[in-house]
């Protein structure tokens, strides 16, 4: 019946069966893999690969209906119209797509946009028109007629547009994917020529599906790891901010194993495990890779299934595997909730769990824990406030201090100064919620300094009142010592305060680090010779070296209360105490013992020489300002 066509137009199906291949298979490995990259152009893709594929498919039958005999007409030009249509959508979700690697601006991506449908749509319109008056396609008694295709029009002018945008924007790519993105355009370009110029249609389908394949390359990676199966982390966001906009609960759990990844790659009883484990336990979730050796499984949450059930399940599986591998881990638990505030903290609320954790256990993440996150983060940015400022009396640094007895005199003429914080939001902040962090983010110098330039202004004003004070110290940490100006600062807040040197003495703890021990010696010679004493802290805990402390001459050494309790257990361990304590004290040195707590503490220091005693026997950390209480008259 349309056997006249066959003399104007050649076609094989072979082009669209290609493109049909290309479309399956793409749509298998991104689903599989999980290409990542933004979720916006993820499901861009996903729309071009599927409309893609039912254009090639509206193709190939549109071309059967037309060979075959008595074929009925409407079928015939509702394929050619809607695989028409079909592939104006693909080039349209093209273009789409390059609006985010391009940062087209807002405005200008509605007016491609309203532009491109408009001309979409008046081509629907003018085909429709042409095949109804004649001067279209049309199927007549002595064959089909191609007549004007107004769709030929379209497909130029999008790829015109198309290449426009990647010239018109192309500052805003690297060089790199600018050359990729016009040279596979060039190439559909030239192969449409090229098949024109043999009377072909049967590549058409596949020479404007060609640049998508380019976009894969250029703008996603193929994160799956064939060792674990799991993807990038970049998609994690994506796919929680998805869950958390349709209002459905995510199951998260971390699981933080040391050199995980290395030992998956060379031991292939560790990676049997591994998958039976997730054969038995994992069904409908996801798994992420991030950096750290973490893996991150989420698991969408539906109605009707247990999940605590499953949990324990994964739990208990996961307990009988790690008796087999003895890996150490950290497994942290939680779902998403209204009180996490941002996407990105998830992730993050997840590290600071960790940090909390010691290794073989399991942490459900709980709203105490959520608090804590978001009170570390504030902390955290006033700590970096308090340093930019560089305000020697920033009244959010506050400084307590621990009367020191002195069993020579009889009197509180010492003492320990303390560091706090008091903040808006949060009151009272003790050490061990930011110092760790002001040590970790190189913040700490400031806050010494601001602690001793207020202690050096409450001893001022104690003399000035009439009270004796012999010295307060003040602790510094190996991260002060390592400053060029360390000796320079302190110098100059003791003389800005208009004090004595040796009413500041230093605290120190005993540096592993060889070139932190070097600038200890050096920075305790020069500021003993201005009069300035200096303290060991914490001897007992932690590393000891004996050479090393004979190598710089301290004046008093500090027993932890570690070794007052270790003194009580039995003979023995009191012999080790009160040996070393006697040692010292024969060297000439000054013993002070920390965590004195009640009269037995008491006798047995001053059985072991001490000269000063600081505990709670004798008072808790107070406001230096409350210090009054316990100092004599001058």
């Amino acid at each position: 019946m349309h056997d006249s066509l066959l003399n104007l137009i050649e076609y094989t199906p072979v082009g669209d069966i290609i493109v049909l291949a290309l479309c399956i298979i793409m749509g298998i490995l991104m689903r599989q893999t999980y290409i990542s990259g933004s979720k916006t152009r993820y499901i861009i893709i996903m729309r071009i690969v599927i409309g893609a594929a039912v254009a090639a498919l509206l193709n190939m039958g549109f071309r059967m209906l037309l060979y075959s005999e008595d074929a009925p007409p409407l079928p015939i030009y509702a394929m050619r119209l809607l695989s028409n249509v079909f592939l104006s959508i693909t080039l349209y979700q093209y273009l789409r797509y390059l609006f985010g690697p391009l940062w087209i601006p807002q405005g200008m991506q509605q007016r491609y946009k309203t532009m491109s449908i408009a001309v979409m749509c008046a081509a629907v319109l003018i085909d429709i028109l042409g095949t109804v008056f004649g001067f279209g396609f049309s199927l007549r008694p002595d064959g089909a007629s191609p007549g004007f295709n107004v769709f030929i029009l379209l497909y130029v002018a999008y790829m015109g547009l198309i290449l426009y945008m990647i010239i018109h924007y192309r500052s805003r790519l690297l060089r790199q994917v600018f050359r990729g993105l016009v040279s596979v355009n060039a190439v559909s370009i030239v192969m449409l020529g090229i098949q024109g110029t043999h009377g072909q249609v049967s590549y058409t389908t596949l020479c404007y599906f060609l640049p998508v394949i380019s976009l894969i390359f250029l703008f996603h990676s193929n994160p799956f790891d064939v060792d674990t199966g799991a993807v990038s982390s970049g998609y994690f966001e994506d796919e929680i901010r998805e869950s958390l906009g349709k209002g459905v609960k995510t199951l998260i759990m971390c699981c933080t194993m040391v050199n995980f990844s290395k030992a998956i790659a060379q031991s292939g009883e560790i990676k049997t495990e591994f998958y039976k484990f997730f054969r038995q336990n994992v069904r409908k979730g996801v798994l992420y890779h991030f950096p750290g050796e973490r893996l991150v499984l989420t698991i969408p949450e539906r109605k009707g299934v247990d999940y605590e059930a499953s949990v324990q399940k994964m739990l208990d599986d996961f307990g009988v595997s790690y008796r087999k591998i003895g890996i150490d881990y950290k497994i942290v638990i939680m779902e998403t909730s209204e009180a996490v505030l941002d996407v990105k903290d998830y992730f993050q609320l997840i590290e600071y769990s960790e940090s909390r954790m010691p290794f073989n256990t399991v942490h459900r993440i709980t709203e105490k824990d959520v608090q804590g996150y978001y009170d570390k983060n504030y902390i955290l940015h006033e700590l970096q406030d308090i340093a930019e400022k560089k305000d020697l009396s920033d009244p959010r640094v506050l400084v307590y201090c621990q009367p020191v007895f002195n069993l020579t005199t009889g009197r509180y003429d010492t003492a320990e100064a303390l560091m706090r914080l008091k903040l808006e939001k949060t009151g009272m902040v003790y050490p061990d919620q930011f110092i760790p962090l002001a040590e970790q983010f190189g913040l700490i110098h400031n806050m010494s300094m601001i602690i001793l330039n207020k202690t050096c202004f409450a001893i001022r004003d104690f003399v000035e009142e009439g009270y004796y004070i012999k010295r307060v110290s003040v602790n510094f940490s190996a991260i002060d010592i390592r400053y060029d100006s360390f000796c320079q600062e302190v110098k100059l807040i003791i003389d800005r305060n208009g004090i004595d040197y040796d009413k500041i003495a230093v605290e120190i703890t005993e540096s592993r680090s060889e070139a932190d021990f070097n600038l200890m010696k050096q920075r305790v010679t020069q500021l003993q010779d201005l009069g300035i004493k200096f303290y060991l802290d914490d001897f007992g805990t932690g590393y000891s070296n004996f050479e090393r402390i004979m190598e710089i001459p301290f004046d008093i050494i500090k027993f932890d209360r570690s070794l007052l309790i270790e003194s009580t257990k039995n003979d023995s361990s009191l012999y080790m105490v009160k040996t070393f304590a006697n040692m010292f004290h024969d060297l000439k040195y000054a013993i002070l013992f920390e965590g004195v707590e009640n009269e037995s503490d008491e006798d047995r220091c001053i059985m072991m020489k001490a000269q000063y005693l600081q505990g709670y026997k004798y008072s808790r950390p107070i406001p230096i300002e409350e210090l009054r209480e316990f100092l004599s008259p001058a």
